[in-house]
């Protein structure tokens, strides 16, 4: 959820929900000669309200399934879920007595903290990476599409290098395309067909001699550094060695720099295209490793909601019963 002018209704509105309910529960507390009960009626009405609460934020992943439901925007229950979440936590607090508690209780009121904890520090993060993703990876795609991505420039490598090299030995490899979205190109076979053929000419012709003559030494030079650092940084995943070698802008600058130097005029387009494939496979790892972090703290707060919803089932039970 991006924090911008729209959430400054809910931040209001759910500001006065909660002087609302602590003026209650002040007035609750006041007029208690034994003070604060989470059996009593008022603190059953907390603990029903923040119940209530929770099962509402454990839908969201149900209302993210079907995204043309009627049930209200997708935006509008992830404003939902943020502000109303924050209140659950005070009304179950105001349950409480505003104390922790022991055993059962206890467990609870840390496992709800974690929770808000964890949901505060994906919102910082959702309203953070977007902002240095666009900074760090100005030719971001669809994550999904990643691998195909890297593919693509693998093989568009290997057709630059081989301009020098001739065949490196690699078979020819497909790469499935996509439009915006996902969805997959489909061409009409004859065309395709058509197109291999004309294309397959000029495939043999470059693979069967050097299009861009250079001197021997320098095209086994070439193919070296090639086949030992560059392609293996165009895998999936890259190798170790060679993702440490082109590990940030300046380094893969300061790589392809130094090859311009030792290689011949002739060869310097193809090194220019090479490090702007480089280039763009960094900025895929770094897409990718932002992306993680961006999604990574639903891996602790996702689990713990349901855990949390479980459990709290089993202390209402517990409760009633003794």
């Amino acid at each position: 959820m991006l924090i911008d002018r729209r959430q400054k209704r809910w931040g209001i509105a759910t500001a006065i929900a909660a002087a609302a309910s602590l003026a209650v529960y002040i007035i609750y507390v006041l007029m208690s000669p034994n003070g604060a009960r989470g059996g009593s009626l008022i603190g059953l009405f907390f603990a029903s309200a923040g119940t209530g609460i929770i099962v509402f934020e454990c839908l969201l992943g149900l209302r993210k399934k079907y995204p043309a439901s009627p049930l209200g925007r997708v935006k509008t229950w992830l404003s939902a879920h943020t502000w109303l979440g924050l209140l659950s936590f005070l009304l179950i607090l105001m349950h409480a007595g505003f104390r922790w508690g022991g055993g059962l209780a206890s467990m609870l009121m840390w496992l709800f903290l974690v929770i808000v904890l964890s949901g505060l520090f994906g919102i910082a993060l959702q309203n953070y990476i977007p902002r240095r993703m666009t900074e760090l990876v100005p030719r971001e795609t669809i994550y999904e599409q990643i691998p195909t991505v890297i593919r693509g420039l693998r093989i568009e490598a290997d057709e630059r290098v081989e301009f020098i090299t001739a065949d490196l030995g690699f078979g020819e490899e497909e790469v499935e395309y996509h439009a915006a979205g996902g969805v997959k190109y489909y061409i009409d076979p004859a065309q395709k067909a058509g197109a291999a053929e004309k294309a397959q000419v000029f495939v043999e012709k470059r693979k069967a001699s050097p299009q861009i003559e250079i001197e021997e030494n320098a095209r086994d030079a070439l193919r070296a550094h090639y086949l030992q650092e560059i392609r293996p940084y165009l895998a999936v995943p890259p190798a170790p060695e060679s993702r440490r070698l082109f590990d940030g802008p300046d380094l893969v600058a300061a790589y392809f720099a130094h090859l311009r130097t030792i290689m011949p005029v002739a060869a310097h387009d193809v090194l220019r295209d090479l490090e702007g494939i480089c280039d763009e496979r960094r900025q895929l790892m770094v897409q990718r490793r932002l992306h993680l972090w961006l999604h990574s703290w639903l891996l602790v707060h996702v689990p713990l909601s349901f855990a949390l919803l479980v459990l709290t089932a089993v202390h209402a039970v517990l409760s009633l019963r003794y």
